[in-house]
């Protein structure tokens, strides 16, 4: 079932498409830290999590992706229960504010459900207003804080 707005489609990702995962996460860093510009590190974390298990989603409008979704698994540490977390979630500036993000979160749920996992994850960062309003009115819930000191 697709949840996107009419004239998008939603196709699956493969292990292939690593390239392309690649760029997206440099995208989503680059818009949220533009005084810096060195994300070459990102090609690392897709090397060392991208596999048959977490999957990754598309989608294109005229052929062109303009959008992806990539899942992977964690473990709740209070409780020790398996959830879907969602790695990466991205759509280009100018398809924002149409619905693709709300419908990406969708298919992460229903993902979710189809392995029988109860709770879905992800990590946003505090400076990103939109995706915390967004996440805020689709029923996310802070459960802890990711903090940092430098040494």
């Amino acid at each position: 079932m697709t949840y996107l707005p009419q004239g998008y489609q939603l196709q699956k990702g493969a292990i292939k498409d690593r390239k392309l995962l690649v760029k997206f996460m440099e995208l989503t860093y680059q818009e949220l830290f533009p005084q810096r510009s060195d994300f070459t590190h990102l090609s690392n974390t897709v090397d060392q999590y991208l596999s048959p298990t977490t999957p990754l989603w598309w989608v294109t409008v005229s052929g062109e992706i303009i959008a992806g979704l990539w899942m992977g698994n964690a473990i709740d540490q209070v409780s020790g229960d398996r959830y879907g977390h969602i790695f990466l979630i991205y759509v280009t500036p100018e398809h924002r504010r149409q619905g693709i993000a709300t419908a990406l979160i969708q298919v992460a749920e229903d993902w979710v459900i189809t392995r029988g996992d109860r709770r879905l994850g992800l990590q946003v960062f505090e400076s990103n207003q939109p995706a915390l309003n967004l996440y805020d009115n689709l029923g996310f819930k802070t459960q802890s804080r990711l903090m940092f000191k430098s040494l």
